[in-house]
């Protein structure tokens, strides 16, 4: 029988208001953008102790607890039920783990743990191509020594195109939407660099291009259903401000543009994210708080919703279909 490593990976947050667990999730992060953007070490060792104090005070004050990485187990646990109703009667025995870029377990010891599988798949759990996403998975993949003739873990990517996941989109944004006179809807995506601190272009695969897509194609799809009542569709994203100029407009600026046609009440989801957490969840609710919009409601991200396992579930037996020795 053929044994398959689904392996998801998500990019990982602290799961307590440890000042350890935050402390070495933001050292990981940073180390981890460090490898596109000039963040010189020092740097990243202070910004690592500042944060990781700064959560600690925050999430125990706030008694706030990142969902990310129990999400992302559960997403993983959907999936193995899912695939094991497909795999099994064509003798493929398949085993879902899930994996992170800045907690454990990460990435690379869940492949070294999975190595004497026929297959691994290293599956993206952000719907953005980038170089710090798949990109991060591709060179991983062929840093892999295959033994025994054993292959290099496949990445599987690409979401940010894909039309059957814009229809799980569609299905949750309706769902959990609220439409109405005046309701307006803003389409947030993780932002990237579009100028590094000398102001010339970044030097990496930003994904830019690919949120730019996603946003359009996604918002003219809403725009076009016969559900929709929102009346205003707007894209943002949440920024960071390490490393240069960021994508614009931040969420601040696009509730404020709203507030100021006279738009008061106002739907939010994080379309560029397969998974709550610390950016989706204290992030934005405190640049939506500093906004004079007068209601905001955060929607939900896809999560672990049974529609979006059914849809990783037809996406990866696909793969193995092509892929599997």
């Amino acid at each position: 029988m053929k044994r398959i490593a689904v392996i998801l990976v998500a990019h990982g947050e602290a799961e307590t208001d440890s000042f350890f667990e935050n402390f070495s999730m933001i050292r990981h992060t940073l180390a981890h953008a460090g490898e596109v953007m000039k963040l010189p070490r020092p740097l990243q060792l202070v910004a690592s102790l500042l944060g990781g104090v700064k959560n600690k005070v925050t999430f125990r004050a706030q008694k706030y607890r990142s969902p990310q990485n129990r999400i992302t187990r559960q997403q993983a646990s959907l999936l193995q039920e899912k695939l094991n109703r497909v795999m099994i009667p064509h003798q493929t025995n398949v085993e879902v783990y899930s994996a992170f870029h800045a907690t454990p377990p990460f990435v690379k010891d869940i492949i070294k743990q999975t190595s004497g599988h026929d297959l691994q798949l290293l599956v993206s759990m952000s719907p953005i191509d980038n170089r710090l996403t798949s990109g991060n998975l591709q060179q991983l993949s062929t840093q892999f020594l295959p033994v025994n003739g054993q292959r290099r873990p496949v990445v599987v990517h690409g979401f940010w195109k894909n039309a059957e996941l814009r229809k799980v989109y569609l299905d949750h944004l309706f769902y959990h939407g609220k439409t109405g006179d005046r309701s307006a809807l803003v389409l947030t995506f993780h932002g990237t660099l579009v100028k590094d601190t000398k102001g010339g272009i970044p030097m990496f695969h930003t994904g830019l291009k690919e949120m730019q897509e996603m946003g359009s194609t996604l918002r003219n799809a809403i725009l076009i259903d016969p559900r929709n009542a929102y009346n205003n569709i707007e894209i943002a994203y949440l920024n960071h401000d390490v490393g240069g100029t960021w994508t614009k407009p931040s969420l601040a600026e696009a509730l404020n543009a709203l507030s100021s046609r006279g738009i008061r009440d106002v739907d939010i989801f994080s379309c560029g994210y397969f998974s709550d957490g610390t950016e989706t969840i204290l992030h934005a609710q405190k640049e939506a708080a500093a906004s004079s919009v007068k209601t905001i409601r955060f929607l939900p991200c896809i999560n672990d919703s049974e529609a979006f396992a059914d849809f990783l579930a037809e996406k990866v037996a696909a793969v193995v279909a092509v892929e599997s020795p």
